[in-house]
């Protein structure tokens, strides 16, 4: 049975019921929402690797965490030749409709009649937190999860108790285990550790200052700090303070790309009418050795 993109949209928002809002960063990013739709693919942002996969897989609809357009939030987009606008915590953003790389995607996208369309704050705003539990799985930590008390498996509740290890240790199996391809670590490389907190994505101060308040807590494993020049001097002051704490930066799109494939096994359980897919977007950093 054929059914359009904008009926799958609507399929996921009856599927999360009366806790949906209507966002302006879940909208429709780029293509025609009355474009049937041949399949779904899910990723972390649709990069024109992504959607050349997802072309040559035979689906046209892509359901991203990010947008195609390097913008954080907001955007009034939506369909092809309209130039995204966004609003990144208070520094508007607009991409200039004679970008090169921004042609050359839009382009691409009008060309293979392809839809994108961005599930983030109504995904964040599920519960339990599916980029929380897809990190921890990956990680293989499910069995170490001791919530504090609240609401399990809360985006501010991502605590969990490891083997003794230290720092070094500890970002070596985090490492092997993702198959990073780039790693960042402050603190003690002999700091024992057993009490973490796990926080995938962007992150402010307060975020992490919450989290480290957790008594025990003396690591931090995130993605990618907002700031680098509040979080990376706390960690020292921190650590300076004899505190032995510690902080591990896996990245953003590591660190929430598998949250992303929990998105598709979740389409996957109501959506019948088209194959779902997760495709990942990749590691965008690498080291020299």
């Amino acid at each position: 049975m054929a059914i359009t993109a904008q009926g799958i949209v609507d399929q996921i928002q009856q599927k999360m019921g009366p806790g949906w809002k209507d966002s302006a960063v879940d909208t429709f990013m780029a293509g025609k929402p009355d474009t049937q739709v041949t399949g779904i693919v899910t990723t972390f942002a649709p990069s024109l690797e992504v959607l050349e996969k997802s072309v040559a897989s035979g689906k046209n609809l892509i359901i991203s965490r990010e947008s195609p357009f390097w913008i954080r939030s907001g955007a009034s987009g939506g369909g092809a030749g309209q130039a995204p606008n966004g609003l990144g915590q208070g520094n508007a953003h607009k991409v200039p409709e004679n970008d090169s790389t921004y042609r050359a995607k839009l382009d691409y996208i009008a060309a293979h009649n392809l839809v994108v369309y961005r599930l983030f704050a109504n995904w964040n705003a599920r519960q339990p937190d599916a980029q929380l539990q897809g990190l921890a799985k990956a990680l293989g930590w499910e069995k170490y999860y001791k919530p504090s008390g609240g609401q399990p498996w809360a985006s501010d509740n991502g605590f969990f108790v490891l083997p003794p290890a230290t720092i070094k240790a500890t970002a070596e199996n985090i490492k092997k285990t993702l198959k990073i391809k780039s790693i960042r670590i402050g603190g003690s490389p002999d700091t024992v550790v057993s009490k973490v907190a796990l926080f995938p994505g962007l992150y402010w101060l307060n975020d992490v200052q919450k989290l480290m308040a957790e008594p025990g807590v003396k690591l931090l494993v995130a993605g990618e700090p907002k700031w680098e020049n509040e979080f990376g001097p706390y960690i020292f002051d921190t650590a300076d303070a004899g505190m032995g704490t510690g902080q591990i930066m896996i990245g953003e799109e590591v660190s929430e790309e598998p949250g992303c494939g929990e998105m598709a096994t979740w389409l996957k359980a109501f959506i019948t009418a088209v194959p779902v897919e997760h495709i990942a977007t990749g590691e965008p950093c690498w080291m020299p050795y």
